[in-house]
């Protein structure tokens, strides 16, 4: 027991200046630890500065591909917005254009009708005066007269009817008119109207010829041969045979212009949504009545 207690302070003794010398400090360590520190911090600092230039550097390039792509936004609403203006445009001038030819057309086939019928009724005149000489040898009165009312309804079915179909044609190139400028419309939004614009131009000749047929029937006049009082049915029949022919052919040219533009208007359906599609008829108006409202 005495033994150990002695090996326990020797034990004690020697360690204790071990101790001491441990706790004594070593010259110019401490400055290099705080030189080590100092530079540590430094770069420490450094770093936060490089990470701070480089997140202002990828705000900045943010901030300018953001600018460029506004730029590049603008200018493809600029473009589009011309382009837009020229599709207007040309629209406009087309339909300004096919309305004033429409119209000429019109008028032109008033002109020739009307000079055709202020021409014929000189005709008539001397037709009736030539028929009265020859109704001289009819012995019964009430004949010469029937005969007579004939020949004037003749002339009188025939304006009737050739006004008919004048009006009919007009009311069917309105129609075509119409259908023109949806097609046009159509076609200023980019849809395919290739088989419309086919279907309009054979409506549109459709309706020239029969303008045509009219033309010429309207200067057409029907005299009725008077050879002897046995065949006066006969001869009246004849007269009302040639009249009844002449209109079937000018009828069936006005239905086949009816016909076309039921096809052209069939046509016109067939494109996509085509009862949806507008064009604005005067863009910049627009634009300046609504500048003009806000500076205000």
């Amino acid at each position: 027991m005495i033994k150990n207690i002695v090996s326990l302070v020797v034990s004690l003794s020697i360690a204790a200046p071990v101790l001491t010398m441990a706790q004594v400090p070593l010259p110019g360590v401490g400055e290099r630890l705080r030189d080590a520190s100092q530079e540590v911090n430094q770069g420490l600092r450094n770093a936060q500065g490089i990470r701070q230039d480089v997140r202002q550097g990828v705000r900045d390039v943010r901030q300018n591909v953001r600018q460029e792509i506004g730029e590049a936004r603008q200018n493809v609403r600029e473009q589009a917005k011309e382009l837009r203006t020229q599709v207007i445009e040309q629209f406009q001038a087309k339909r300004e254009e096919a309305k004033a030819l429409i119209e000429k057309k019109r008028e032109d086939f008033k002109v020739v009708v009307e000079t055709k019928r202020a021409e014929l009724k000189d005709r008539i005149q001397a037709k009736r005066e030539d028929l009265k000489e020859r109704l001289v040898k009819i012995k019964d009165e009430r004949k010469k007269q029937i005969v007579e009312r004939v020949d004037q309804r003749l002339d009188a079915l025939n304006e009737n009817q050739t006004t008919h179909f004048s009006n009919v044609l007009e009311r069917l190139e309105k129609i075509l008119e119409n259908i023109g400028n949806r097609a046009a419309k159509a076609e200023a939004n980019g849809r395919d109207v290739s088989a419309a614009k086919t279907a309009i131009s054979e409506a549109s000749a459709a309706i020239a010829a029969a303008r045509s047929a009219i033309e010429t029937q309207a200067g057409k006049t029907y005299a009725v041969a008077v050879k002897e009082e046995g065949t006066l049915r006969l001869d009246v029949g004849k007269s009302r045979q040639a009249l009844h022919a002449d209109l079937t052919k000018v009828r069936q040219a006005v239905q086949a212009a009816r016909d076309s533009v039921r096809k052209a208007a069939v046509a016109l359906a067939q494109i996509p949504k085509v009862d949806e599609l507008e064009i604005e008829t005067a863009p910049a108006a627009s634009e300046e009545s609504a500048t003009s409202t806000q500076s205000q």
